[in-house]
């Protein structure tokens, strides 16, 4: 999609610049969780919760694992992993640091992940065909940038306090 045609494109729906970098993320945030939601509430899950028991099906992981895979805060795992448990999906049990805990997917859960994944498949090529090759890389790409430039933002004890 040209410059032009994306402005054009954008201009009725309201989008505007938002002059912040966390705001316009968030809205794009958004936007990409109600499309996908869309498709995978046909298989009664949610995009969070396809997330990890995708990133779950090349085997256990622990909470801190998932944490950080998914720039989620201990907390928002834990709630997130219990959810899961409840619903059967992953299983929870001890690793070998008493402080950790070690997710696994159960049959169940992997049952929901084929599912899922299916319209998970529809949304991607849905979204991809709204946009050119060369769009949809450089999506990837500014992602991957701007995630790195704020995680090294977040450990950088010098640049906090700076303006």
């Amino acid at each position: 999609m040209s410059r032009a045609r994306a402005k054009a494109a954008a201009e009725p729906l309201g989008l505007t610049d938002l002059g912040c970098a966390c705001a316009t993320a968030r809205r794009l945030a958004r936007t990409l969780t109600q499309h996908y939601d869309r498709r995978l509430r046909r298989a009664d899950i949610e995009s969070p919760q396809f997330a990890i028991l995708a990133t779950l099906r090349h085997g256990p992981s622990t909470q801190v694992a998932l944490g950080r895979r998914h720039a989620l805060d201990k907390a928002t795992v834990s709630r997130s992993v219990q959810g899961l448990a409840r619903k059967g999906w992953v299983a929870i049990a001890a690793s070998g640091d008493r402080r950790e805990r070690r997710v696994a997917l159960t049959a169940t859960g992997q049952d929901r992940l084929a599912k899922a994944r299916v319209e998970w498949q529809h949304a991607q090529a849905e979204l991809q065909a709204a946009m050119t090759g060369a769009e949809w890389r450089a999506m990837f790409a500014t992602f991957r940038a701007v995630t790195a430039a704020s995680l090294e933002l977040q450990h950088s004890p010098d640049r906090g306090s700076q303006p």
